[in-house]
């Protein structure tokens, strides 16, 4: 009989990671049982490794966002010329006319992208791991439960989204804007449909995957890294609103909450999307969306987000306990709902195929 409190490992005919790669290649695999936050903390880890890790990141992450930059700033030159003839014929276009805000929109989405080769990067050089451990437990994206949870996303998040709409409606509160058109409309539903979805996996891959992933490495235990990536989460967005910070913060620590109880990122990937496009494509009815983020938002548009946060995290959580997706490497091990720790009095049980 085995000890009930052994630590965790693989079920009979699970294939766990090895500790180690094929010689030479350089790359070190987490001990099976790893939950998904201390995928850093590989045989290879050192005290140093997270604080190289910081530097690499900001130093490359810089490089590819300029280059980005620059790329979208010489595709706005050339077309200017045109722009200016414009405003020159039809001076009522207004200096306005210059800047497509559709080129805006797409360049606020794409340049965020530039940070997911830097993540890879640091993942791979300073802690000698696959990037493949960024996005979950198995070494890869999970497809299929990412699918699952993607169209529970965009259920929940629908439904909030329609509400809302439908109770401006009765209100009587008109939304600001007009319908931009056909041809700007389908432009932004195509943003939101080809653009965001790798936007919002950039930033659950840098914040929900290497940052809190490397402060895990170091402290070895949950909740530090999960406050921390949800501050820095929280500093990236230019919104002053207490409120929206509030909401935020929520869906910054659920994202982490979600990452570490199922094992990988495409729960919270999901979530990001579904919040991200689903706004797009409703706030481009009413013209193109800008980028600002700031401004003071009612309870009644704060509140209704927060709830359908907690309730796709719910609706989720019973799905992957109903599924047994894997939560550590080698297979699924019960994670505590409030220390986030693995259940050490259960064994690994592989997932099914």
């Amino acid at each position: 009989m085995s000890d009930p409190h052994s630590p965790p490992g693989p079920a009979p005919g699970a294939r766990p990671e090895p500790s180690t790669s094929v010689p030479g290649s350089g790359v070190v695999s987490p001990e099976p049982g790893t939950p998904f936050d201390m995928l850093a903390r590989t045989p290879a880890h050192r005290w140093w490794r997270p604080a190289l890790t910081v530097p690499v990141f900001a130093v490359t992450a810089a490089v590819s966002m300029v280059v980005v930059t620059v790329l979208f700033a010489g595709t706005v030159l050339v077309t200017m010329p045109v722009r200016v003839l414009g405003v020159m014929v039809e001076p009522e276009l207004g200096p306005r006319h210059l800047l497509d805000p559709l080129w805006v929109l797409f360049f606020g989405f794409v340049v965020l992208v530039a940070l997911l080769p830097p993540a890879v990067l640091a993942a791979r050089w300073p802690q000698r791991r696959s990037p493949m451990g960024l996005f979950s437990v198995s070494g890869a994206p999970r497809t299929r439960w990412f699918g699952a949870v993607l169209w529970r996303g965009l259920l929940v998040f629908g439904v909030t989204f329609g509400l809302g709409l439908l109770l401006g409606v009765l209100a009587g509160a008109p939304p600001g804007g007009d319908f931009p058109g056909w041809w700007a409309y389908s432009s932004i539903v195509l943003i939101a449909v080809l653009v965001v979805p790798l936007q919002s996996a950039t930033e659950e891959v840098v914040f929900r995957g290497l940052l809190l992933q490397t402060v895990n490495a170091w402290l070895r235990v949950p909740w530090p890294g999960i406050v921390l990536s949800s501050l820095v989460f929280l500093s990236g967005h230019g919104y002053t609103d207490p409120l929206v910070w509030g909401q935020l913060l929520l869906m910054a620590v659920v994202m982490c909450w979600l990452s570490i109880r199922t094992g990988g990122l495409e729960a919270a990937i999901a979530l990001h999307v579904s919040n991200n496009a689903l706004s797009l494509v409703v706030g481009g009815l009413y013209g193109v969306p800008g980028l600002e983020q700031s401004g003071n938002y009612p309870l009644v548009q704060v509140l209704p987000l927060a709830v359908a946060v907690l309730v796709y995290a719910w609706l989720v959580d019973r799905e992957a306990e109903r599924r047994r997706v894997a939560t550590v490497v080698g297979g699924r091990v019960p994670i505590h709902p409030l220390t986030l720790r693995p259940c050490r009095a259960s064994r690994a049980e592989a997932p099914p195929s």
